[in-house]
């Protein structure tokens, strides 16, 4: 007799032993083989219930696998993003700090430019006033010259007046 390794509960119900002079009861032999088998077609059972569970979290896993790099990449890309959202802000920051640095420069030099010209200005005021007054004491000066000889002249009048009388 040759012995294969997997046999199926039917097989083992329908197999048929040789009889010997001592043999064993055949009943019990039966009874044996029908509790073998019942009990082999509920591991089978119990075996194909696995496999498809098996199948069936294996397809969880592969979707929630899928979900998971669609998670991972999704939060690369948000990550890249916002790398990429601070590097521009910093950028932009940048730009907009050297260009109110640039206008404070410029408003700077605008403002001495302004200042140097009210300075020169102030300082012409200055030199007109003092021309001003210098011309103003020359003319006081000259007017009191011809004060002074219209008076004088005026006496020589009076004199000369006064002596013809």
């Amino acid at each position: 007799m040759s012995l294969k390794k997997n046999f199926s509960p039917i097989e083992i119900n329908t197999h048929n032993f040789r009889t010997v002079l001592k043999g064993f009861d055949k009943e019990d032999v039966k009874l044996f083989l029908n509790a073998i088998a019942e009990s082999y077609q509920e591991v089978i059972i119990e075996n194909t219930k696995l496999i498809k569970e098996v199948e069936r979290l294996s397809s969880h896993l592969e979707e929630f696998q899928k979900r998971e790099n669609l998670l991972k990449d999704a939060l690369y890309l948000a990550q890249k993003t916002s790398d990429e959202v601070k590097s521009n802000a910093e950028k932009e920051a940048k730009n907009i700090v050297k260009d109110a640095e640039l206008r404070a420069d410029q408003f700077l030099r605008d403002a001495l430019l302004r200042t140097n010209k009210i300075e020169r200005e102030i300082l012409d005021i200055k030199v007109e006033r003092e021309n001003a007054l210098t011309a103003l004491k020359d003319l006081i000066e000259r007017l009191s010259y011809l004060v002074k000889a219209v008076e004088e002249k005026k006496n020589r009048e009076n004199v000369e007046v006064i002596s013809k009388e």
